[in-house]
């Protein structure tokens, strides 16, 4: 037993100190004011939109679906999650064969790393699952009994989620660890759901309609399917000693069976993964020697940086899901553009008539643009990533400022190609004016290279360099969370000033700003170039 205490409290000093920062200066207050702050950005917008639905239900007395709503939500989310994140906790830890060295049992390794993986499930469930318990209470009266079995439900809701999602992780893994290409396969299928997501926010308002309307159907599907949420709601509505038991015994005992059946499996399991993945590596790198050519040192730092990029789909999914935006933008554009004028046409409020709609276009698609840009931060996890082999990087007989502007080009060489592609489809389709094409220009290629110099300040001045995956770099980091909301505060700021504009002179607003941005970006590189070369030499792995 005391193993196990010892190896969960190595494990969450590693992977659960998300925003860590070593720093002598910070108090340990200030070191957790940001993530604090940040979950209650996070869980007052998703309250906002659940207060939506509620306010409907509450109307006919169905609040309770809400919450079997949301208990469905969330384990489909944590399901997906679960299916990612154990591949980077379960099969593809870098301290495996440090711990399988160890006089410690495979169960016992096993048991730590499924307990981790529901920590991270437990508190990506409460950013969820807390709105729609505390928007409950206030449409419903409650009483004691109500909030400790939604204790009790918070704790237990990842379990069942969160073994299905090791299981097809594992699944996935298996597959995709047979070919070449596997990290593009599972980039595509997180693609696919990304869409998903978007789809279903673009279409919220008839969602909410339709669950109002459907509510009561909607409710006995989710509890036929998912058996906990409907012991849930009945131990709310009417609290009986049965069902509590009933509820803690469907989620608990699930978990002994799948801990006891999968860690006697564990060791081979993860052995095989790690066979097939060294062989796909040394095929590759023999295939690379065949081909290999003489480059110039910032060309081969790029080239490193791509293959880095293209080799983590969680990096490829956090830092690119704003250009799937700006695509789908664009193709709904050239497909039916007039359907969109039309509908912007007939939007009373908004006062538009056929010719100004079509005039206004163009200022929408430059503010996608500016808001694509801002939310694709590339650089904010490239040093980090660098991990061990960071002082190898360091030891390169190469400037240390042209390895920061290889990171930079590279951000740009990623997001700039998707940006000025769908810049040219949309002046192909759209009538523009000379301004308007200048704009979107100039804001595709300052943008991007504003955000991907901020990224990599940021990241230099919060480095992660500890981390055992990529995922806990890249969502877990001080810099991916401070740089996200950097970009959505930039983004925002620069829309906002745009309307603000169009009060007296929209043009000349949006081109003082861009003239702005590219000050900054000077300013901004000017800066890394002295301050940016001295933190990458000062950091110490």
């Amino acid at each position: 037993m005391k193993k196990i205490f010892s190896l969960i409290r190595a494990a969450m000093s590693q992977d659960m100190s998300v925003f860590k920062i070593k720093s002598k200066r910070q108090s340990k207050i200030s070191k957790m004011l940001l993530p604090v702050i940040i979950a209650l950005l996070l869980m007052f917008s998703i309250g906002s939109n659940i207060y939506l639905i509620a306010e409907g239900l509450s109307k006919i007395g169905l609040t309770f679906i809400i919450l079997t709503l949301f208990i469905i939500l969330t384990t489909i989310l944590t399901i997906i999650e679960g299916i990612y994140k154990s591949q980077g906790i379960l099969f593809e830890a870098k301290d495996s064969d440090l711990l399988f060295s160890l006089p410690i049992t495979k169960s016992s390794i096993f048991f730590t790393r499924v307990f981790k993986l529901l920590s991270f499930q437990f508190i990506y469930n409460s950013i969820f699952m807390i709105p729609a318990i505390a928007v409950y209470a206030m449409y419903e009266k409650t009483n004691v009994y109500f909030y400790a079995i939604s204790v009790i439900m918070l704790i237990l809701l990842p379990i069942i989620p969160t073994i299905i999602g090791c299981i097809l992780g594992y699944i996935v893994k298996a597959i995709t660890s047979k070919f070449k290409a596997k990290n593009m396969v599972q980039t595509i299928i997180t693609l696919i759901f990304v869409l998903g997501i978007m789809y279903v926010s673009f279409n919220s308002q008839d969602f909410i309609k339709n669950i109002v309307q459907n509510a009561t159907s909607i409710n006995e599907m989710i509890t036929k399917i998912y058996y906990p949420a409907g012991l849930y709601v009945s131990l709310i509505q009417e609290f009986s000693i049965t069902n509590l038991l009933l509820l803690l015994a469907v989620n608990i005992l699930p978990a002994i069976v799948f801990i006891y059946i999968a860690s006697i499996f564990y060791f081979k399991i993860t052995s095989k993964l790690m066979e097939k993945g060294t062989r796909i590596k040394k095929n590759v790198r023999k295939n690379a020697s065949k081909h290999l050519k003489t480059r110039t040192p910032l060309t081969a730092l790029i080239g490193k940086e791509l293959r880095r990029f293209f080799t983590s789909p969680v990096f490829i999914i956090n830092a690119g899901f704003a250009l799937v935006l700006i695509v789908v933008f664009t193709v709904a554009i050239s497909i039916n553009a007039e359907g969109i004028i039309e509908s912007l046409v007939e939007q009373e409020e908004i006062g538009l008539d056929v010719n100004t709609a079509l005039a206004f276009i163009p200022k929408i698609y430059l503010a996608v643009v500016v808001f694509t840009s801002c939310m694709t931060c590339i650089t904010c996890s490239m040093i980090s990533l660098e991990g061990k082999t960071f002082n190898i990087l360091k030891s390169l007989p190469v400037a240390p400022s042209k390895i920061l502007l290889a990171k930079i080009l590279t951000s740009n060489i990623i997001s700039m190609p998707v940006i000025l592609t769908c810049d040219s489809v949309f002046f192909i389709i759209c009538n523009n004016t000379i301004v308007d094409i200048i704009y979107i220009l100039t804001a595709s290629l300052i943008m991007p290279t504003f955000i991907a110099i901020l990224g990599l300040i940021i990241n230099l001045k919060y480095p992660k360099m500890n981390s055992l995956s990529d995922t806990e770099v890249v969502k877990q980091s001080m810099s991916s969370a401070i740089s996200v909301f950097a970009g959505m505060f930039t983004g925002m700021l620069s829309i906002g000033l745009a309307i603000w504009g169009a009060k007296y002179n929209m043009d000349l607003v949006i081109g003082l700003e861009l003239l702005a941005f590219l000050i900054a970006d000077i300013v901004l590189w000017q800066r890394l170039k002295k301050w940016g070369v001295k933190k990458f030499k000062e950091i110490n792995v």
